[in-house]
């Protein structure tokens, strides 16, 4: 049993001015470009350093409160209470998702499942964030083993007038829709019967929202809503996952070397025109000085296919125990990844490290397992934009 409450969203007047990427795939520098171009961009709550770089963390967040503030008296609408829509359209691929509030005590009893675990300093400055705003801007994307009834009241949903619709930057058409009132009970009951949903992306979200709930700090804010968080939960058979590559700095001709030798015995090593692109979770790419190299694992094998790379190659040949940590390694995700690998595999330093994309059903395996996945397993595309739908509890 999983609780579906309904909300009382507050919600913008000017949508297309006021959504942005989640915070956590902008850079300070573009975030602050879009800032400048786009002054209500909701960058400017869910990333307050575009206007000053190391501030205190207190501060930070009171300048997120400040940033919210302003768009609550000039943007910020607040709707119905009830339960909304949250559709995107990607080059015809439609995902459509349920736009509500979910149950803290549903993610701290394991109902509502995670896949990995937080950073201790991210988790800080979100739950500085959630605290300072008392609010949860950026919504949770969740999934869950499609539920036709579910799928019908929201189809049913979208064939009234959208509350918005605009397409992005990138193509991806954005719509909301409330959900008639008429299917409220049947919402509510219908999320009784899901035994699990998956956090896919927003973890730290999710932690944040639960340490916030607890905190006596708060005990003066509706505890009704503060016991509940943002979320969008969509059917798993909707949901996209890239690849997430890996690339690695500094790194020396002897290394590929050695890589490419004490490979041969395990995987098979064939020459690649360019940035290899794996189709399977048993191969990988490789790409060093443009050169290019398909690598097969000779063995089938059964784990994710970033954590075989973790295992085989990251650990043994580059001496990277910890992707979170190391200063080496950096990620490329996205539909553009291919095209930025190319350019950089020609640097002379490089070594880029390609792999093919977790699928949904290896996600929830895990979760049901209770297991953890390697940081940056998953690209989530399209992506939820941040101040559609905000939630208050103060």
């Amino acid at each position: 049993m999983v609780v579906f409450k309904p909300f009382t969203p507050y919600m913008p007047k000017h949508p297309e001015d006021v959504a942005a990427d989640p915070y956590d795939i902008v850079s300070v520098e573009q975030a602050r470009l879009d800032v400048e171009q786009r002054p209500d961009s909701f960058l400017a709550v869910d990333k307050p350093e575009v206007f000053m770089a190391d501030m205190p963390l207190e501060a930070w967040g009171q300048r997120a409160r400040h940033e919210l503030e302003r768009l609550y008296e000039s943007e910020l609408t607040e709707r119905t209470n009830g339960f909304y829509v949250y559709r995107l359209t990607d080059q015809g691929r439609v995902q459509t998702g349920l736009v509500a509030t979910f149950s803290v005590a549903d993610y701290e009893a394991g109902r509502i499942k995670i896949h990995e675990h937080t950073r201790a300093v991210k988790e800080r400055e979100r739950v500085e964030h959630v605290s300072a705003t008392k609010a949860h801007t950026g919504p949770i994307l969740m999934s869950h083993a499609p539920d036709e009834g579910l799928r019908r009241i929201l189809d049913d949903a979208t064939t009234g007038e959208p509350l918005f619709a605009f397409t992005d930057s990138q193509g991806v058409v954005h719509e909301g829709y409330a959900v008639p009132s008429k299917h409220q009970a049947r919402v509510i009951m219908l999320g009784a019967n899901i035994p699990a949903i998956y956090i896919a992306d927003g973890h730290h979200r999710a932690k944040a929202a639960a340490v916030v709930a607890r905190s006596p700090l708060h005990e003066g804010e509706s505890k009704q809503e503060r016991d509940h968080f943002l979320g969008v939960l969509f059917p798993s058979d909707e949901l996209t996952i890239l690849p997430y590559h890996r690339v690695l700095h500094d790194v020396a001709p002897e290394e590929v070397a050695a890589l490419l030798d004490g490979l041969s015995f395990s995987y098979e090593i064939e020459a690649a025109e360019n940035v290899f692109v794996p189709t399977e979770s048993a191969m990988f790419g490789l790409a060093f000085r443009d050169k290019h190299y398909k690598l097969t694992k000779r063995q089938d094998v059964e784990a994710l296919a970033v954590a075989t790379l973790q295992r085989d190659i990251l650990e043994p040949y580059f001496r990277v125990e910890d992707v979170r940590t190391d200063e080496r390694i950096d990620f490329v995700g996205g539909k553009d990844a291919i095209e930025r690998l190319e350019a950089l595999a020609r640097r002379q330093d490089v070594v880029i490290l390609t792999c093919h994309a977790t699928a949904m059903e290896e996600l929830m395996r895990v979760a049901d397992e209770a297991g953890q996945m390697p940081p940056k397993s998953t690209w989530f595309e399209p992506k939820l934009k941040s101040g559609l739908f905000i939630h208050r509890f103060d």
